[in-house]
């Protein structure tokens, strides 16, 4: 009998949705969610998906109608106790992360989850050898490299979603002008993120010639409200942009230049275009010691004496070609072999 299968977005993550409705799309599964405000997102960028708002999205509806469930928040022993006890149901619980970092050499609780997991979708063998590090792939129940997915999902719709960009965003922006990307993480327990330390020169310093898409992190204001609005500038310049509740990552990175972060998964994604990238370390740790740092090879790390003049180091640093090599080696690291999206498909099935 052939398994019935859903993806699944609990609560207002309209960030998970880049993750979850292109791995939705892939399955050719419907995707519920129980939020407004991310199905109507899903509706807006993510036209080609199943989507079903289901505001009362219980267990027991669940239950009743699937075998397999995916989704990019991980599942919880108690969920599976809740299926198999309250609802008599073997369901399938199984996690697809939502992006690849760095993070977790730190606060390494937080990847113990993936061993409560029925199933991991995995991107590559560099996620494998920080499980591996971290003491945990041993201990996966069941396990799948399935590769960047979402580049597939946006490679075949890519006029959609480049022009889509272009009249949401790039058309507020002078075209003349090279557009630098900052995209911060939040402040996990790691405190990973750069944004309460520069925002505000930042945005002081930006040159005229330069466009700055600042793209949010959404925690960085659900879980820090009071340091975020002590700092939230509205009354920007013209050549400044705040992207706060756009959830598509790859169509945003392909038409900027450069790439400005910390610790953000968003940085292992850029990689596919070797382009210029810069990164900002809260702690000024060395790259060469640290693995938290992995991806810093990949550009060009911004010691914090520079930090009240950022412009001026990525002005001065601005050539990259002895770098595309190791960012072409780190994205296949990271995300491994291409694989079609008939391939892709064959292969997360396997962990229903």
């Amino acid at each position: 009998m052939t398994k019935k299968i859903a993806a699944i977005n609990y609560g207002s993550s309209f960030h998970l949705l880049d993750h979850i409705a292109p791995l939705a799309y892939i399955l050719d599964v419907p995707l519920f969610v129980d939020d407004e405000n991310c199905f109507q997102k899903l509706k807006i960028f993510y036209p080609e998906v199943q989507s079903h708002l289901k505001e009362d999205l219980s267990f027991r509806f669940l239950a009743k109608n699937f075998d397999a469930l995916f989704s990019c928040n991980p599942w919880f022993s108690e969920d599976k106790f809740s299926f198999n006890t309250l609802h008599n149901k073997n369901m399938q619980l199984i996690f697809c992360p939502h992006g690849n970092s760095d993070k977790g050499h730190i606060d390494k609780v937080n990847m113990f989850c993936y061993t409560m997991q029925d199933a991991v979708l995995l991107y590559g063998s560099h996620m494998i050898d920080l499980l591996k590090t971290l003491n945990v792939y041993k201990h996966l129940k069941k396990s799948k490299v399935i590769g960047n997915f979402r580049l597939q999902y946006y490679q075949k719709f890519k006029k959609f979603y480049d022009d889509l960009l272009n009249a949401l965003v790039f058309s507020k922006l002078n075209s003349d002008n090279k557009t630098i990307l900052y995209a911060p993480t939040w402040k996990d327990n790691e405190n990973s993120t750069s944004f309460f330390k520069i925002f505000e020169n930042l945005i002081k310093t930006v040159p005229s010639n330069y466009n700055l898409i600042i793209k949010l992190h959404p925690n960085l204001e659900k879980k820090h409200p009071t340091e975020f609005y002590q700092i939230y500038e509205t009354n920007l310049p013209s050549n400044i942009l705040l992207i706060e509740d756009l959830p598509l990552i790859y169509p945003l990175l392909n038409k900027c230049d450069i790439y400005l972060g910390d610790f953000s998964s968003i940085g292992y994604d850029f990689l596919y275009f070797k382009k210029p990238m810069f990164f900002l370390d809260p702690f000024d740790r060395d790259q060469k010691k640290d693995p938290s740092l992995s991806l810093f090879k990949c550009g060009k790390q911004i010691d914090k004496k520079y930090w009240n003049n950022i412009f001026f180091f990525i002005e001065r640093n601005l050539n990259f070609n002895s770098l595309k090599n190791i960012q072409k080696k780190t994205y296949e690291y990271a995300f491994g072999k291409e694989r079609s999206i008939n391939q892709i498909k064959d292969i997360a099935l396997q962990t229903c």
